[in-house]
């Protein structure tokens, strides 16, 4: 009974808990004298990534129902995030990374957990966007919080203290969520299907193997954009978590009119114009660093996250369903969020990173004007490299969208 609210409220939270520690972490870092760690801490939690789906998966598959999981996870995560502030406090960075390492693995599953349950309890095709759309909220409205006059704390270890304890909040109140248990208790465990075995299969389609390579330079540029823009924009004196909600906000705008855009241009088009948008983007960073104008360009450059998110990785997303046999459907997105969000995330860390501290050494402006402007100009040439390539090999015939088909 009164399942929908509980769930609208659940996406609130799991997003609420993310933004608060994920969202300004490079800010953080930066404040406290410790912006050459952010590449690492990023490519820390790409490999935790890649490893505790699998098995966490597997529990709330098998053994536990998925709403307890959650709510453990949770509640040893808020332990995890109250340490933090210490490590950095300290400049243990060291420490700092194994920490944020763990909570990366506590952290990562709930999402696709959350997810899960909504789609046991909802019609998804009907219901889940609406719940999805309560997780934007939240990230918005945590983002509000950190920046605002009464909190400011978008620079602070205090944003660590703020998930905790909605981490402590949300990790209680999973235990009240509708009953979701094990859809494969008593069944034998497959290897293959833990590992994603089976949609490995989908590599043998040329086609597909572009756009998962492409997916995965790709995120280079978008590393860029959510690893060091919170870097960034103290640098111009702007406060980086409520300015940042302006693109949070058009993603939910441009979703809507996703599935219109791909029943008419297809997916290469739209993906293309999504690729296209992450070039101009990256250029309009570069230029804010040396312009007088430079809040507009920042503002523009955050206006185009929904054409740069929705266009390529949402739309990547349905592609990758579409591509896939309704056996191997669930397989073949874990195979995707583990190529782009786990090794991707892992490999642009590493890049951005060694990029980021051997061009930007200087902290302020307008020392580090001309540096920044080259720093984003990296990221650019890797998404038009990543546009080209694209355009020139890719095929998207074969999962032709009706245009009154429904996603």
């Amino acid at each position: 009974m009164f399942k929908l609210p509980r769930l609208l409220v659940m996406m609130f939270l799991q997003y609420f808990v993310q933004g608060a520690w994920n969202m300004v972490i490079g800010a953080v870092l930066a404040a406290y004298g410790l912006k050459e760690i952010v590449g690492s801490t990023y490519s820390v939690l790409g490999i935790a990534t890649i490893i505790s789906p699998l098995f966490i998966g597997m529990i709330a598959d098998r053994f536990i129902a998925s709403q307890k999981v959650m709510g453990v996870l949770h509640l040893l995560n808020a332990v995890v995030l109250f340490s933090l502030p210490n490590f950095i406090q300290s400049g243990n960075d060291s420490g700092f990374l194994a920490m944020i390492f763990i909570v990366g693995l506590l952290f990562y599953p709930t999402t696709a957990l959350a997810n899960s349950v909504s789609f046991r309890h909802i019609d998804g095709v009907k219901w889940f966007p609406i719940v999805r759309v309560f997780g934007t909220i939240g990230f918005m409205a945590v983002g509000f919080t950190m920046g605002s006059t009464f909190l400011d704390i978008s620079k602070s270890t205090n944003s660590f203290l703020l998930a905790a304890g909605a981490s402590v909040v949300y990790g209680l109140y999973c235990f009240t969520l509708p009953n979701t248990p094990p859809a494969a208790k008593n069944k034998k465990i497959s290897i293959r299907e833990i590992l994603c075995l089976d949609a490995l299969s989908l590599f043998k389609d040329k086609y597909f193997s572009i756009f998962m390579f492409a997916t995965f330079i790709l995120m280079i540029a978008k590393t860029a954009y959510s690893a060091y823009l919170p870097v960034y924009l103290p640098v111009l004196n702007i406060e980086p978590a409520s300015m940042m909600q302006i693109a949070t906000a058009t993603e939910v705008i441009f979703m809507v009119c996703l599935a219109f855009l791909l029943g008419h241009f297809g997916f290469k088009k739209v993906i293309l114009f999504g690729s296209i948008s992450w070039i101009i983007r990256s250029l309009m960073l570069s230029q804010a660093a040396v312009s007088e104008h430079y809040m507009l360009y920042i503002v523009g450059a955050l206006l185009l996250q929904g054409l740069c998110w929705d266009f390529f990785f949402t739309a990547g997303d349905i592609y990758v369903d579409k591509k896939a046999k309704p056996e191997i459907k669930a397989q073949a997105q874990g195979l995707r969020f583990i190529v782009s969000n786990g090794f991707g995330v892992f490999m642009a860390a590493s890049v951005c990173g060694f990029i980021n501290n051997r061009v930007v050494t200087e902290k302020a402006m307008p020392a580090a004007a001309t540096q920044w402007q080259e720093f984003w100009i990296y990221p650019a040439v890797v998404a038009a490299v990543v546009t080209i390539g694209f355009w020139i090999f890719f095929n998207d015939k074969d999962v032709l969208i009706k245009p009154k088909e429904k996603i």
